[in-house]
């Protein structure tokens, strides 16, 4: 079963720390998830992806810090 969230708010980060300068850019967002709303990073952005309030992600895992992250459909 699919976990499948909506994205609340978000931001298109173009410049990362040395941890995260190989991925951008990449969006991190508020997802509300069963009723509940959590910072989160969003894999498969390109640019040419038109990312919008209200679009649809899919959780894939948690982090090492139990940050989530989720996936565009």
């Amino acid at each position: 079963m699919s976990r499948i969230g909506t994205i609340y708010t978000y931001s298109i980060v173009h410049s990362g720390t040395d941890n995260f300068k190989d991925k951008t850019p990449y969006v991190v967002a508020l997802v509300e998830e069963n009723q509940q709303i959590r910072l989160a990073q969003v894999e498969g952005y390109t640019q040419d992806l038109q990312v919008e309030i209200g679009m649809k992600v899919e959780y894939l895992a948690a982090d090492e810090r139990n940050n989530r992250i989720y996936r565009f459909m």
